[in-house]
């Protein structure tokens, strides 16, 4: 297993290689609407001035970061030369429109036929290739059609307006296909099935919602473990009002087969305002690491004893979870751990939270037995999901490669000016139980 020190290295190099990278995909569409608007309204020396000092500092700060992305180059270059050349003489004035223009579609497009769609230079060959491919078409497409705007519109103004429109417009499609939505294939599926069994997410008010009541009372029920005297129907009873009570904050996933409810999963999305049902029952608060990260509350774990030795169920509803925090920024994760569950959690990336001599290791739950809760640093685990220590939890094998890519990219925007101290993913379990 890696140190902490190799751990800690490894989280240091995943942020430079997945963290802020993602920024200059922004700072490149930025500095591009930037450079198009000042020689839009000042086409002279000056503004091809300006725009090359601005492209300096893009291509100076994306070499910082190991990114040699050949737009920035050569925009660079462009600038340079435009610069230059209005210095020496007018006769091009009114044209570096149509110069820009020509160059980026011709740039754009030889990358894309040689395999190298030009936005994988913002994160080392990284993402999701997919992705990569559609954002740089839609940069060649804006490119070649406001080349075509700026060489048919001329000289009405026209020729100005309409690829500045046409940039911001489709750059902001790219920005809302990297940080939103890139189709109903890329996303959290409602419905998947691996091998014979089949995963769904089980509303409330389903016609199976009792059923899963009934079959989570039984899968925990222990005649008198930890003194409990409640009965099958009595723990149903009371998993029901509670989940009606959190209605659609509750994730309730089950594993069937051929119908058959065999194993379910439930995840709880936080509120402003509204405690975990685990905050109630141990007497404390997560208010303060809210404050660092989003949480989400884990529980209702249960496999049927003749499906345990089915590596597909946990795997589908490990899936559930992980897709489910992915689509929702999650940071960290709580859970109630009941003592025979202990080991399936543990397996799963989740660490006990509190140490035995504090009051808070082991609490009584609403239907009579004790749980222990749970811990899971999540975007540690997102960062770190390729570090060989790791691949115990098999993390990477159900992980949707768009959601963790999106997560990336908006944990960037989210936390890049915030103190290091402050980023999820560099707190360690000694640090979060210092906040609860």
């Amino acid at each position: 297993m890696a140190s902490a020190e190799e751990i800690a290295a490894n989280v240091e190099k995943d942020e430079k290689e997945t963290l802020f990278p993602v920024l200059f995909m922004f700072l490149s569409f930025g500095s591009m609407i930037v450079g198009l608007g000042l020689i839009s309204l000042f086409q002279d020396y000056y503004a091809y001035a300006m725009c090359a000092l601005l492209y300096v500092a893009v291509v100076a700060i994306e070499f910082r970061f190991q990114i040699r992305s050949p737009v920035s180059i050569s925009m660079l270059v462009l600038y340079t030369g435009l610069a230059i050349l209005d210095y020496v003489t007018k006769d091009y004035t009114g044209y570096a429109g149509i110069i820009i223009f020509a160059w980026l579609t011709a740039l754009s497009t030889v990358l894309l036929l040689f395999g190298k769609p030009f936005t994988a230079f913002y994160s080392n060959g990284k993402g999701l290739r997919s992705l990569h491919i559609v954002s740089s078409l839609i940069w060649t497409a804006a490119y070649a059609l406001s080349l075509l705007a700026s060489v048919l519109l001329m000289p009405d103004v026209l020729y100005l307006i309409i690829p500045y429109v046409l940039c911001i417009s489709l750059g902001l499609l790219t920005i809302f296909l990297n940080l939103v939505w890139f189709g109903r294939g890329n996303g959290r599926q409602e419905r998947f099935s691996i091998q014979e069994f089949e995963f769904h997410r089980l509303l409330v008010d389903s016609p199976e919602f009792p059923t899963f009541c009934d079959f989570f009372a039984r899968q925990i029920y222990r005649p008198g473990d930890d003194g409990n005297m409640k009965t099958v129907a009595e723990i149903a009873e009371i998993v029901s009002k509670t989940e009606k009570e959190l209605a659609a904050d509750s994730y309730i996933f089950v594993a069937k087969d051929a119908g058959r409810i065999v194993g379910c999963m439930r995840c709880i999305l936080d509120r402003k305002g509204r405690p975990f049902p685990l905050e109630i029952e141990m007497g404390s608060s997560l208010d303060r690491l809210r404050q660092v990260g989003r949480l989400m509350h884990v529980g209702r774990l249960a496999v049927d004893d003749h499906y345990r030795e089915r590596p597909a169920v946990l795997n589908g509803l490990f899936k559930c979870f992980l897709d489910l925090s992915l689509s929702r920024d999650v940071s960290f994760v709580v859970a109630e751990g009941y003592r025979h569950r202990l080991p399936t959690y543990l397996k799963l990336g989740f660490e006990i939270m509190f140490d035995r001599s504090d009051r808070r290791h082991a609490v009584k739950m609403a239907y009579g037995y004790v749980c222990y809760p749970m811990f899971m640093n999540f975007s540690f685990l997102v960062f770190n999901r390729g570090d060989a220590s790791l691949k115990r939890y098999h993390f990477s094998d159900f992980i949707n490669p768009y959601l963790a890519e999106r997560w990336y990219k908006r944990a960037g925007l989210r936390y890049y000016f915030r103190p290091r101290r402050l980023w999820p993913w560099r707190f360690t379990l000694r640090q979060v139980k210092e906040l609860v």
